[in-house]
């Protein structure tokens, strides 16, 4: 095989293609780790007794409808043992999920207090629920990077960090979910936790389920940065707090590098749990699109100035054909996030910028303009180290559906999880 051949075989079987100079990384622009190493030793790893408790109150949260619907089913009563509910987002007095929720997705969570170990707190979020925007959310599926990809208002760009790693992006329905929990200045949980109740070196679980797992993720990786952030822009970086999260059914919340981010800054120091059952779809959607654009790394850009003559104009073909293919994405990418910052806007007063319910004055300057970042990729994946469990065919003995109807979500009911943890992580 000559020298072209062998050039030509490797860019088309390994895929190779430039990033876009936007998303290069700066000299500033570095992983962080807590400050406090010995932070990250505490609690570190996966312990059954912490996800069984945390997966409670997921169910708290994700079948109100079927505690209201079968009172006399004890399968949908959550257990919260010796936790409390301190703070619920839900509208008081109001039992239905598809209304009692709050912000432009209907997003609801909830923040408890052990009773027994005061420096312990937790964090659910809400999963999808039966109502369009809640739905909607589910099927935004482009992404924004990972650093300074949420609008608000229209038009502005907020330097929120959910990820530091070069071309790291997230689900921008997820993302703006997580936004919105995070922000909201009556419900929201930087709110909560600027709460003087919740002590220094406290333990932060954080939890979800379906939906309220992906967001919940998200959520984690803020907080990360928001607490290792020198400048303490959100005024929580003196709580020094401890994050460990179990996800349960996890939709992928952004792409490679994303997940790469969050196993840099959490995973690999056994704080961060996806637990998914294998028979479960929806663990597997958002579907990851990939072109040998995604695969490439940064070959061509290191190699397409070399070489003989033939070799610079093969490479640089392929740089740029692979160029105008991430091109086309961002172009897809920047007008999703146009219209969903326009409907989070109108949602949140139109003209009024949402300032009666979004907390920005209090962490952005009026006159940031962070840099703009390209999103490129597709490439979705599980962000977290996973903890498989293992589904029956319809349910075998230990859930089997219920009357003659069809159950669509039958492998991925919060319910189901509870068994299958019961049954199979000791």
């Amino acid at each position: 095989m000559n020298k072209f051949s062998a050039t030509l075989s490797f860019i088309f079987i390994v895929g190779c293609s430039t990033a876009i100079s936007a998303n290069n990384p700066s000299p500033q622009e570095t992983q962080r780790d807590l400050p406090n190493q010995s932070m990250s030793q505490q609690g570190a790893g996966f312990i059954t007794a912490e996800a069984k408790q945390l997966l409670e109150f997921c169910i708290e949260l994700n079948n109100q409808d079927d505690r209201a619907n079968f009172p006399s089913d004890n399968q949908y009563k959550a257990n919260l043992g010796d936790w409390i509910i301190e703070q619920d987002s839900r509208n008081k007095g109001d039992n239905n999920p598809e209304t009692n929720g709050f912000g432009p997705f209907n997003n609801a969570w909830l923040l408890l207090k052990s009773k027994t170990d005061p420096t312990q707190f937790a964090i659910a979020i809400r999963g999808t629920v039966g109502e369009a925007h809640s739905i909607i959310d589910d099927f935004l599926l482009t992404t924004i990077p990972g650093q300074n990809g949420i609008e608000f208002p229209s038009g502005k760009r907020l330097p929120i960090v959910f990820a530091a790693t070069p071309e790291a992006e997230v689900h921008l329905g997820f993302a703006y979910a997580a936004f919105t929990i995070l922000f909201d200045k009556e419900r929201g949980i930087l709110t909560q936790l600027k709460d003087t109740k919740i002590p220094e070196n406290a333990k932060l679980f954080i939890t979800g389920h379906s939906q309220g797992a992906a967001i919940a993720t998200l959520v984690h990786s803020f907080l990360y940065y928001a607490l290792t952030d020198e400048a303490d822009r959100y005024g929580i970086g003196k709580k020094k707090l401890q994050i460990k999260s179990y996800l349960f059914a996890q939709p992928k919340p952004g792409n490679l590098q994303y997940a790469s981010d969050l196993a840099r800054i959490a995973g690999s120091k056994g704080h961060a749990f996806v637990i998914n059952n294998l028979l479960d779809p929806v663990p597997q959607i958002p579907l990851s699109i990939q072109t040998p654009a995604d695969v490439s790394g940064n070959v061509i850009n290191e190699s397409k100035d070399k070489g003989k003559l033939l070799d610079k104009v093969l490479l640089g073909s392929v740089d740029r054909a692979f160029e105008l293919v991430k091109f086309s994405r961002n172009a897809v990418a920047t007008k999703v996030l146009s219209e969903t910052a326009k409907k989070l806007n109108s949602k949140y007063g139109g003209s009024g910028a949402g300032a009666d319910h979004l907390d920005i004055a209090s962490y952005f300057k009026p006159d940031e303009n962070p840099e703009k970042r390209p999103a490129t990729s597709l490439n979705y994946t599980l962000a977290g180290q996973l903890i498989p469990v293992f589904g029956f065919a319809n349910g075998g003995t230990l859930y089997p559906p219920s009357g003659n109807k069809p159950d669509l979500l039958l492998q991925h009911h919060a319910t189901t999880y509870r068994k299958l943890i019961n049954q199979q992580i000791p």
